[in-house]
């Protein structure tokens, strides 16, 4: 039963990566939603009981099949996602808060890769250690990070 703002009051079920993109290939034609689920890879019971009723874009003909447009349940599986936040510079995500939360010191930088480093702080409120891997800073004189042995002769 839709809500007040006419969006089904049903969830819409959990893809992973690999159906979300396996939805991106499907074509603009008519799909039985058995085929569907062959396509995506999931359960015809999902595309029932999920996606149909969380408002996917489908049809009934005369004779009460359903029919469901390609690329227009791709357009809505993408319109329907969770949305990805970005946290601003000093914020770290605490898995114990469930909040992004502003890190405070000790920091501790440690360098992952040539592009990566992961900086670790506290966070303000359960004072657990939280992390965040950023896009390093690199140095004009030293880019790869190592240490050059001097050679005096």
């Amino acid at each position: 039963m839709p809500t007040s703002d006419d969006t089904p009051s049903t969830k819409l079920p959990r893809l992973t990566r690999e159906q979300k993109l396996r939805a991106r290939r499907l074509l603009h034609m008519e799909y039985r939603p058995s085929e569907i689920a062959a396509e995506l890879q999931i359960h015809p019971d999902t595309v029932y009981r999920g996606l149909i009723p969380a408002g996917c874009p489908h049809r009934r003909d005369e004779r009460g099949h359903i029919w469901i447009v390609g690329t227009e349940l791709t357009k809505w599986l993408s319109a329907h996602q969770k949305p990805h936040h970005r946290l601003a510079p000093g914020m770290a995500w605490c898995c114990k808060c469930h909040q992004a939360v502003p890190m405070q010191g000790p920091f501790k930088t440690t360098i992952t890769n040539r592009n990566l480093e992961l900086v670790s702080g506290v966070c303000p409120h359960c004072q657990t250690q939280v992390n965040r891997a950023q896009k390093r800073t690199v140095d004009e004189e030293n880019p790869d990070g190592i240490s050059k042995p001097s050679h005096t002769a």
